[in-house]
C-alpha cells in the first residue's frame, strides 16, 4: 500500500464520521421537534442534509482512487478541490441556516 491509497482509506474513514455526525444531528433535530422547537429542528435536519450531500460528494473520487479508476493522486487532488469548494460552500449555508434558526 503506497501513501496515497493510504490516505485515501483514512479520508474514506473521515467520510464516514461524517456521515455519522449527520446522523447525531437528525437525531438532535428529532428531539428539537419533539420539544415544539421547530426552528431549531429544521436548522438540525438541514446541517444534517449539508453534512451526509458533503460526505457522499467527498466520497465518490475516494472510491474511485481507490478502485483503480482514476489514480490516487489524482483521486486525492480532486478531493482537495472539492473540499476546498464544500467548506465554501457550507460556511455560507451555515450562517445563512443560523440567522434563519436564530431570527
Amino acid at each position: 500500500m503506497d501513501g496515497a491509497h493510504a490516505l485515501l482509506v483514512v479520508l474514506l474513514a473521515l467520510d464516514g464520521v461524517q456521515a455519522a455526525v449527520a446522523l447525531i444531528a437528525v437525531a438532535h433535530g428529532r428531539v428539537r421537534k419533539r420539544r415544539d422547537d421547530h426552528e431549531l429542528a429544521r436548522y438540525s435536519f438541514r446541517h444534517a442534509g449539508l453534512l451526509l450531500a458533503g460526505a457522499l460528494v467527498l466520497a465518490v473520487p475516494l472510491v474511485l482512487g481507490l478502485a483503480g479508476v482514476v489514480s490516487g493522486r489524482t483521486a486525492l487532488w480532486i478531493t482537495v478541490g472539492a473540499e476546498i469548494v464544500g467548506v465554501v460552500v457550507a460556511r455560507a449555508v451555515l450562517e445563512r441556516l443560523h440567522r434563519a434558526a436564530h431570527a
